[in-house]
């Protein structure tokens, strides 16, 4: 009876330090992609300001997988932007981040707020490696339409064409999921 009362209070202890350790890695998780979010925004938002839409389409394409590759290096994890509809083919979804987003879908037509629509692992990759992993649903803003709406405005939509020729990256409104943010972090085997 003794040996019973010692494994269930390691198993529950085992697992408090668990959930400790999964709360910490989100934590890490969202201060990495707010620092992401706020970079891309601010960024994208003063060249749209001082230089239109053009350009700001063509400083996203020079910029924005830079300053990702940035904040992962600073952060140390693996972090990336990613959509059922991509404009840049570097940034397509792999299988379970398509699969999870299909499920963000469902949860926002159940009516959970994009704000709050995340989904977190922890899994072995093929190379037998253990991350933690975290995608949160990123929502359509006014400032999205400009260039990811139904009415993209010539001359920006032949500029986009010519950017990125398998562009998918359009049609949004106002509350829908424009992507999603993925973040894995390396754990320690």
């Amino acid at each position: 009876m003794i040996i019973l009362r010692i494994i269930i209070t390691l198993f529950i202890f085992s697992n408090l330090s668990y959930a400790d350790d999964t709360l910490a890695y989100e934590k890490e998780a969202k201060a990495a992609i707010k620092e992401l979010a706020i970079s891309l925004k601010k960024s994208l938002k003063s060249v749209l300001k001082e230089s239109g839409p053009i350009a700001a389409v063509e400083y996203c394409n020079i910029a924005a997988l830079d300053i990702t590759d940035r904040v992962s290096l600073d952060k140390g994890v693996i972090l990336k932007r990613t959509s059922l509809k991509v404009r840049n083919i570097a940034n397509i979804a792999s299988s379970w981040e398509k699969e999870t987003l299909n499920k963000f879908e469902k949860r926002k037509v159940l009516g959970e707020s994009i704000g709050s629509i995340d989904s977190q692992e922890v899994y072995l990759d093929n190379n037998n490696k253990l991350f933690f992993r975290y995608i949160k649903a990123m929502p359509t803003g006014e400032v999205c339409l400009t260039c990811h709406g139904s009415n993209i405005k010539e001359p920006l939509q032949t500029r986009i064409n010519e950017l990125y020729p398998e562009d998918k990256a359009y049609g949004f409104k106002i509350g829908d999921i424009r992507g999603a943010f993925v973040i894995q972090i390396p754990l320690d085997n």
